[in-house]
Formats: structure tokens, C-alpha cells, sequence
């Protein structure tokens, strides 16, 4: 293999949310694999972390910024060499790229998102799946999904599974859980946000139904809204908000967690359950959208739309000691499956015909 790839690389001055995460964990596998070509990854002119990269070449191009920079400035400075875009969005009107879609959200749940972020995502992913040269996204399901929205044959989306073993080489961070007395509790952990799809309102409704005082210990930032559709009227007394954390705090809160529940009912991938399962931490996950396909069977499953069943899904859980124990082992062995490095290689195998 030989030829030159150039990456777009808005994603590194980019809030690290899942698309980021997909994009930075890639990168790093790639400057590992050390491939026989060569990677450039193109930035904007914005303040960000540099990336400790090997065998990856970081160039900083053109004067604009964010959505000016992606769809003017990046397209004129390639003059047509091969671009890969991994994290959702390119330059629409450039043939020669690969890109990845990772979901089809903005079709499916389009309550999600602004107008405006919406019509501009409709209209990208639209322009190119006529005119990318390859796209790749993370799930049967999410080829489905934009197959379907997208009104395209199933094979125009290629498949790469994403990676789940990013936190095996943080250095975890325990000072969260004094700080929040979690240390030796048990608690049970949640990493959500306001969007509609990650589905909160109804796992707090599933909390006050509760019987006993398990902790929850709640991470992704202010929930201030997420109450509009939701019989509470604030967190239930035994829910502790985190907000935002870092990579070691959430390690840390995975290895010290009795679980960790995912309930959301629409998920391109639902990388937090590999998350999860590499540090033994046992999952309990909505059975709607990819996360089946991720979670496989280490995983227990309840119907996110129906509250009663997340219930009684949390109180079996917490109640059957044997149980647990065998997530944990199902998680440790179906967890070996999803790695970044096998993620690279099945992504540079699929771009080879076209640099």
C-alpha cells in the first residue's frame, strides 16, 4: 500500500463529544498501525491541543474558521488529492473523499437538533452520498437508517465497528469519588445529556419508582431542561450530578460503579458500553437502535419507552449478586471484539482503492 491521505481535521478544535472521540481514537490507531502512506491531517488556524502523533504529519491551513473553513478554505487548499472526513460532515462539494456518517440523527430525531443545524446536515449528507468516492458508518443499524433516509442501496455504506479500549491506557483519576462520596458506595452510573434521544427523563422516572436507596451517579453536563416531557420536576434525592468529567474521572467512576446503564432509544454505535465492559463494569442498555448489535449478549436489556420494565430491569439487577458477576465476564470477553486497531486497518483497507 502507498499513496498520500489527507484528513480533514476540524474535529481537533472541535468539544470531544462521540464523532470527536471516533475521529481522535482513529487517528491514534492509525499513527500506530505506522501503514505504508502517508497521513497529513489538515486543521484549521484555532487554538487546540496538538496531538502526540508519530508517523502523522498535523499541517495547519487557510485563514477561516468552522463551517468556512470545512466547505472553502480545505477544498481550495487539496486542489483534489483524496480527503478522508471521519467525523460526520466534509466539504459538499468535493468528489474526491471518503467520509464517515455515523448516524442518520438528524433524519430520525430530527427534535434533536436547530433548524439550522439540520438543514445544513440534511443537505451535506444528501450532496454526498452522490459524490464521495466511499462512505463508512459504525453500525448495520446506521446503514439501515441512511440507506433508508438517504434512499440509497445498502451497499453505498460500509461498516467499521468502532473501538472500545481508548480508557485502557488513561491513568485513572479516584479524587471524583471523595469529592462526591462515592467512595465505597454503591452506585450505579449514567453518562447522558438533554438531547431527546439519550432518553433521561424516563430513566429518572424509572429512579423515583425505585425500591431502596441505590446511589446514581449522574455525568454529561446540566440537566436543567431535560424535564420538559417527564413526570419529575427535578433529580430524585438519591441522583448525584457529576456534570462534566474527564477521561480519568470516568474510568475511574466505571471501576468503582456496581453498573452502568445506557437507556437511550436512538445510537449510531453506543461506544459507553465498550467503555463500560473494559473496566468491568457491568451494563444495563436499551434494546432499541445499534445497541444490541454493540452490546451483544454480556448486556441486560429493558424497553426504553417503557418505565416499569427499566424498573424492574435495575431492581433484578441490583438484587442478583450472580448476575453481575457474570456481566462482568460476558463484558471482559465480548469487549476483546471492538479495538481501535482493528478499526484503523478495516478503515485504510476500504480507502486503499482510491489514494
Amino acid at each position: 500500500m502507498s499513496g498520500h491521505i489527507f484528513i480533514n481535521g476540524r474535529f481537533l478544535s472541535q468539544p470531544l463529544t462521540g464523532v470527536q472521540r471516533y475521529s481522535h481514537e482513529l487517528l491514534r490507531a492509525l499513527d500506530e498501525l505506522d501503514p505504508n502512506v502517508e497521513l497529513t491531517c489538515l486543521a484549521p488556524p484555532e487554538d487546540f491541543p496538538r496531538p502526540n502523533w508519530k508517523n502523522i504529519e498535523l499541517k495547519v491551513i487557510g485563514k477561516n474558521r468552522g463551517n468556512v473553513w470545512e466547505q472553502f478554505d480545505l477544498p481550495l487548499w487539496l486542489k483534489g488529492r483524496f480527503l478522508f472526513s471521519p467525523s460526520n460532515i466534509g466539504p459538499a462539494f468535493y468528489r474526491n473523499q471518503a467520509v464517515t456518517f455515523h448516524d442518520a440523527s438528524v433524519f430520525a430525531v430530527p427534535q434533536a437538533y436547530s433548524r439550522m443545524f439540520k438543514a445544513k446536515y440534511r443537505f451535506v449528507f444528501h450532496q454526498l452520498v452522490k459524490s464521495a468516492r466511499c462512505i463508512l458508518t459504525d453500525s448495520v443499524f446506521s446503514q439501515r437508517e441512511l440507506a433508508k433516509y438517504l434512499d440509497y442501496d445498502l451497499s453505498r455504506f460500509n461498516v467499521v465497528p468502532l473501538g472500545g479500549d481508548h480508557l485502557q491506557n488513561i491513568q485513572t483519576d479516584d479524587h471524583i469519588l471523595e469529592s462526591y462520596g462515592l467512595r465505597g458506595q454503591s452506585y450505579i452510573l449514567m453518562v447522558a445529556s438533554q438531547s431527546p434521544h439519550k432518553n433521561t427523563p424516563r430513566l429518572l422516572e424509572a429512579i423515583v419508582r425505585l425500591r431502596g436507596e441505590t446511589r446514581f451517579a449522574l455525568a454529561g453536563g446540566s440537566f436543567k431542561n431535560v424535564f420538559q416531557n417527564s413526570e419529575t420536576s427535578q433529580l430524585p434525592s438519591n441522583v448525584i450530578q457529576l456534570g462534566y468529567i474527564n477521561d480519568a474521572e470516568l474510568k475511574s467512576l466505571y471501576e468503582h460503579a456496581l453498573g452502568f446503564i445506557f437507556p437511550s432509544y436512538y445510537e449510531g454505535f453506543g461506544l459507553p458500553i465498550l467503555e463500560a465492559m473494559n473496566c468491568n463494569c457491568p451494563v444495563l442498555s436499551s434494546l432499541s437502535a445499534s445497541l444490541p448489535e454493540v452490546g451483544g449478549d454480556a448486556v441486560v436489556y429493558f424497553d426504553p419507552f417503557n418505565v416499569d420494565d427499566i424498573k424492574n430491569k435495575i431492581e433484578n439487577f441490583i438484587s442478583d449478586l450472580s448476575l453481575q458477576d457474570e456481566l462482568r465476564q460476558r463484558g471482559k470477553i465480548h469487549a476483546k471484539q471492538f479495538a481501535w486497531s482493528k478499526t484503523a486497518q478495516r478503515t485504510l483497507d476500504l480507502l486503499s482503492p482510491y489514494f
